[in-house]
């Protein structure tokens, strides 16, 4: 007889299946306390010719969010994720195919539509599309076609229709800075549907609202912000133990270590979960060590490379803010060898301008990681 002997790794990994995923988007059944967000959006999606800019930190479940409100409201959600085009004409072909299928008892009708707002136009399995060749240059004119067509289609059809572009700040990097009044001027004209601008550069709210933008005082706002902690840490215990872990007494210090954005939270708590199963470690010790080797181990090759690219001065800030100094105060120029608080201001300026800081809700700069930020305390020794 033939006995099979498994590792204890490999037990434990039966026993335990990690419940915590951090690399996509939450699923529907994720937290549950978004639903006033969520009851705005639906009703929002209701309407038609309305305008709502949505916008948060990284990693706070936009996405989700907005994917969920579609879902519950049974309304025509057309979504397109601006950062995974690379031209305006891929974005207006990703409109198209975002848009729900064309009801084949109204497919002449919309195909002359069609052929009223584009130059060329050609039916496959998927219906209704951008045909010939896209060239650069036609990419705003494009965008813009597929727009007023879809508007016009919403009107035919007497539905509800809301169009989403998430990440909208690449938008700006595809369409150049214009792009947003480019954007404006034509969809000032299209009341049959909704818009939904998403994104998560801090610096949207300035470009899209600001006194010289081009949505000035047009746009309904909506925040996304941190989930209340009481309700993470509960839901962090519930999800360890539908992946076998009875015990999961770490998500205060999962919050206050990774918080507060959603995405960092979730992944520190993934690695805990992983040293937490075996029983090993003392349960005091888990959440820094997970931590620790988060930072150190499955990082510190992307956050070396981030720091090699950064200036000797930029280098100095960032040590600086994750050692709790304030950037440009006359302490932090004198222990650091900023020079002076405007070089400091500047070097601010930079990492902010590569996402690297960014500034909350009280204008006050901090790091975008809180992983690089620990790093950056404890190796970034040396500028």
């Amino acid at each position: 007889m033939t006995t099979l002997a498994f590792p204890a790794m490999n037990l434990l990994m039966v026993l335990h299946s990690n419940p915590f995923f951090f690399e996509s988007p939450s699923d529907r059944w994720s937290f549950t306390d978004r639903e006033e967000l969520t009851s705005e959006l639906c009703a929002f999606m209701r309407q038609r010719g309305r305008r709502l800019l949505v916008h948060g930190l990284r990693r706070m479940g936009k996405t989700s969010l907005l994917l969920n409100a579609g879902r519950i409201s049974k309304e025509c959600l057309v979504f397109v994720d601006a950062s995974a085009a690379t031209s305006l004409n891929e974005v207006a072909q990703a409109l198209l195919l975002a848009a729900p299928r064309e009801e084949e008892s109204l497919l002449p009708k919309l195909l002359r539509l069609a052929r009223t707002h584009f130059a060329s136009v050609s039916i496959d399995a998927g219906g209704i599309k951008l045909s010939g060749e896209l060239r650069p240059e036609d990419g705003p004119k494009n965008l813009e076609s597929v727009l007023t067509y879809l508007n016009a289609r919403a009107g035919a059809e007497d539905k509800p229709w809301t169009i989403c572009f998430d990440e909208f700040q690449d938008m700006r990097i595809l369409g150049g800075g214009r792009i947003d009044w480019q954007l404006r001027s034509c969809i000032q004209h299209l009341r049959n549907v909704n818009f939904i601008f998403s994104g998560s550069d801090y610096r949207l709210v300035k470009w899209m609202t600001g006194p010289n933008a081009a949505f000035f005082r047009q746009l309904q706002m909506m925040e996304v912000g941190p989930i209340e902690s009481a309700l993470l840490i509960e839901w962090l215990a519930a999800r360890a133990k539908t992946g076998g872990l009875a015990r999961f007494p770490f998500g205060q210090g999962i919050v206050d270590m990774a918080g507060p954005r959603t995405g960092d939270i979730i992944r520190l708590a993934m690695v805990c979960f992983e040293i937490a199963a075996p029983e090993k470690t003392p349960e005091g010790q888990v959440v820094a060590k997970a931590f620790d080797m988060l930072t150190f181990t499955q990082m510190t090759h992307e956050f070396s490379a981030r720091w090699h690219d950064c200036t000797l001065t930029q280098r100095a800030l960032l040590r600086a803010l994750a050692q709790g100094f304030a950037p440009t105060a006359a302490e932090t120029v004198r222990k650091f060898g900023l020079r002076s608080s405007s070089t400091a201001q500047s070097a601010a300026k930079a990492l902010a301008e590569r996402q690297i800081l960014v500034r909350d809700i009280k204008n006050e700069i901090k790091f975008d990681n809180p992983f690089f930020r620990h790093w950056c305390k404890t190796q970034g020794v040396q500028p």
